[in-house]
């Protein structure tokens, strides 16, 4: 469609990607470098530059665009103070699908590299690529069956659309069990996009719960259902490991499970975008 950058039957898988706090850093590294200038107005050109990535991001959002204006023969130091200081949230406010439009418009603008984004999604095992097509920026969805397809035991960042479409395949084969593993899964990937620590990312979620909800926007009540989840992953008979037992878990249970964890995955980003704006105001 004229004017879009990301296909409508596209837009929804791009909801279930989560790009992490990690990524977003990355991102934001990308620019300050990007943004960098050298000579006598060295810091009112960075200035500038920085205001237009500022408002590239807050378009795509739909949000107000900041004008700026000189005072004599320099920017107000205020302006300086502001700019630098929205610089380090305006990656990390964004839902997903908001995030990568406004970063298809900064590579349109060839403000960003097309390869240096598309190697930092990669690495944070996004299915999302950026790439040139006639002259114009357009998005790339990677097929669930292209991703690389973890062990069902690792507990290494999995893809969420992965663990999505796992869960889905799990339920038309009647595997409540599998769904169970799978929901458990989600939630661990959803909880490392949120803690940053690298020393937790190859760790099972249940010895740093505690660190997740440290640093997660969800309610207790809903974290509690989380560890439970969790927690039922390694106790419900056949849910990722062998058992003579016969499986505890319904279809009712499993089918409310794959709803419930969409819903979490959705509400830890929305909250987690509303607390960046309240920090800010």
């Amino acid at each position: 469609m004229l004017g879009e950058r990301i296909a409508q039957d596209d837009r929804q898988k791009i909801e279930l990607e989560v790009v992490s706090q990690r990524a977003r850093l990355r991102i934001t590294r990308l620019v300050r470098d990007a943004t960098q200038a050298n000579g006598p107005d060295g810091s009112q050109i960075r200035l500038v530059r920085i205001n237009r990535f500022i408002n590239l991001m807050n378009t795509a959002r739909g949000g107000k665009i900041y004008r700026l204006e000189m005072w004599g023969d320099d920017y107000a130091v205020g302006e300086y103070a502001w700019h630098l200081g929205e610089l380090e949230l305006v990656f990390r406010r964004p839902a997903t699908l908001e995030l990568i439009e406004g970063l298809a418009d900064l590579l349109a603008e060839d403000l960003l590299s097309v390869p240096d984004l598309n190697a930092i999604l990669a690495d944070d095992g996004v299915g999302i690529q950026f790439k040139w097509t006639n002259d114009t920026i357009s998005v790339d969805v990677v097929p669930v069956d292209e991703l690389p397809d973890e062990p069902i035991e690792s507990s290494e960042h999995t893809n969420m659309r992965k663990l999505f479409d796992r869960m889905d395949r799990a339920l038309e084969a009647q595997d409540w069990p599998l769904a169970v593993h799978t929901a458990a899964s989600v939630f661990e990937t959803l909880a490392k996009s949120v803690v940053t620590n690298p020393n937790v990312q190859s760790q099972s979620l249940g010895s740093w719960f505690q660190l997740y909800r440290n640093h997660s926007n969800l309610s207790d009540a809903i974290l509690d259902e989380i560890k439970d989840i969790f927690d039922r992953r390694n106790t419900t008979p056949l849910a990722g490991h062998g058992s003579m037992a016969d499986p505890s878990t319904t279809e009712e249970e499993a089918r409310t499970m794959r709803e419930l964890t969409r819903t979490i995955v959705r509400l830890e980003r929305a909250l987690s975008t509303i607390s960046t704006q309240v920090s800010t105001t």
